[in-house]
């Protein structure tokens, strides 16, 4: 049974971590998976959107594989840097896609895990969903999901989360900025909002995209010129799109 399952539907591309047994944690083989889908998604003109699940009621997903991140450990300091490389690849390539990724969180969502869900554009989450960044609490520390968290998150509210360890509820995540929105269903809400979103213009939304994220850290002054440039560029882009909304508008 493949550990990454995969459908295409009306350009969205639905991947499903399919390791319930294990809560659908990560090892390196369900990571490469994950980057090689991500990566021909690019470049595949029948996809403007990828939506990322778990399998299961249990987790979205638990984090890292331990018994594979221990084996690591027994085999060296390498080793346990090439897991981490691996992992770090993910969270850049889901970071870098150009077109959108949706996740959506059932159960739990912790460490890598919680990681990789907020790595996403737009993160929804049921009443079940459950986030924390429990690494503390072996010693660890959840160095590299920081960086998407820290993006998405007030700063003091994950500084709390990072030295507690604690467990926290949809809702609660919701209001700091760990998910964009908690839902009732969240198997039709993933769908809707993929379908309504994959009907858009995927130029205008990878030129956004690379906006919307590229000015969170420029200066005041550099993003406002940067944005002017930027608008000329979709501007000059939407030329037929601005006519035919200017035609409708006549008649």
């Amino acid at each position: 049974m493949s550990i990454l399952l995969k459908q295409k539907k009306d350009k969205v591309l639905y991947l499903t971590l399919n390791r319930p047994e294990n809560r659908n944690a990560l090892n390196s083989e369900l990571i490469n998976e994950l980057i090689i889908a991500f990566n021909e998604a690019e470049v595949d003109n029948e996809v403007n959107v990828v939506v990322l699940r778990g399998s299961g009621d249990k987790a979205f997903c638990a984090g890292a594989d331990l018994k594979e991140l221990k084996n690591s450990i027994d085999e060296g300091i390498d080793k346990v840097r090439k897991y981490f490389d691996l992992y770090a690849n993910l969270i850049k390539t889901v970071s870098k896609f150009s077109k959108v990724s949706i996740s959506g969180v059932r159960g739990y969502a912790l460490a890598g895990g919680c990681g990789l869900a907020v790595s996403c554009d737009i993160t929804l989450a049921d009443g079940t969903a459950k986030f924390g960044i429990p690494e503390i609490n072996i010693g660890m520390w959840g160095m590299i999901i920081s960086a998407p968290i820290l993006k998405n998150v007030i700063p003091k509210k994950a500084w709390e989360l990072f030295l507690t360890g604690k467990i926290v509820d949809a809702d609660y995540a919701n209001s700091i900025g760990l998910v964009t929105k908690v839902v009732n269903d969240l198997d039709k809400e993933i769908q809707d909002l993929a379908n309504e979103i994959a009907n858009k213009n995927i130029n205008t939304i990878k030129l956004a995209k690379q906006v919307f994220w590229g000015t969170l850290n420029m200066n005041y002054f550099d993003a406002i010129d940067y944005l002017k440039e930027m608008s000329s560029i979709l501007a000059f882009q939407s030329k037929n799109n601005i006519e035919n909304f200017l035609a409708s508008k006549s008649k």
